[in-house]
């Protein structure tokens, strides 16, 4: 499994239109065959974003970044956005337990 986040700050002006871009991603992105889950938050009283999706494998992360909805939210996103691109990590998880 691999866990991903991405975080960003949305220029003042992009705030809103990010937050309908977010959510036009997020449905089509939990009904991939390959998404385990797909959650993003902001901040409280700031611009900060934090997208923290897991995906059962690289194969099916790599198909998320080639399908249309993800374009359609990436490409305008970049401009929308300081510093030009989100800081994206990916973790590769070797084991869950419950606590």
């Amino acid at each position: 499994m691999l866990v991903l986040t991405a975080k960003f700050v949305a220029k003042a002006e992009h705030k809103s239109d990010i937050i309908g871009l977010a959510a036009a991603v997020a449905a089509p992105s939990r009904a991939e065959a390959g998404c385990i889950t797909y959650n993003y938050y902001q901040q409280p009283g700031s611009n900060e974003f934090l997208f923290l999706e897991e995906w059962a494998d690289q194969k099916a992360l790599d198909e998320h970044f080639q399908t249309p909805h993800f374009l359609a939210f990436v490409k305008p996103l970049i401009g929308m956005i300081e510093g030009g691109a989100p800081k994206i990590r990916v973790y590769e998880v070797g084991g869950i337990r419950d606590l």
